[in-house]
């Protein structure tokens, strides 16, 4: 893989064309814009993609809150592949202690944050927490996640 899509500073913002190696959606289901920032334990991400009308998680025009929860599994890949310096295949195994504090995303503002945290690492598996937000700090969903890794 080329090194070049990986930053020198664990704090480098990251554009789409550099992470989405690192997951297995592409095109329109990479549903992340950029990176802003992450760490060996943590990353923060903002995106636009639920305010498209392309968006492929759209059910007769609307997105759903529970649609959100995609968001955080793929801040999830994309903090695991740049932990490994690769594209890691995993399988999501667990969602836990899932609140969705709104119905829908429609009436969000432009841009939204996702930020996930490893609570365990291991080559086989991982388990986050993560929130999908307002830029303001209001939480729409959050969750804890298990990832099985292939």
């Amino acid at each position: 893989m080329n090194s070049s899509v990986f930053p020198d500073s664990l704090h480098s913002r990251l554009s789409r064309t550099q992470f989405e190696v690192l997951i297995p959606h592409s095109g329109r289901m990479c549903l992340i814009d950029t990176v802003e920032f992450w760490d060996d334990r943590s990353i923060y991400c903002l995106t636009s993609s639920h305010r498209q009308p392309s968006n492929p998680l759209r059910t007769n025009g609307e997105l759903s809150s529970i649609h959100l929860l995609e968001y955080g599994a793929q801040a999830m890949a994309i903090h695991g592949g740049l932990l490994n310096s690769s594209a890691t295949r995993g399988m999501l195994a667990a969602l836990r202690n899932v609140r969705l504090h709104v119905e829908t995303a429609e009436t969000l503002s432009p841009q939204i944050r996702i930020t996930a945290i490893a609570v365990a690492n291991s080559p086989h598996a991982a388990v986050y927490n993560f929130e999908v937000a307002e830029l303001d700090g209001s939480v729409l969903v959050e969750a804890r996640a298990t990832v099985i890794n292939r």
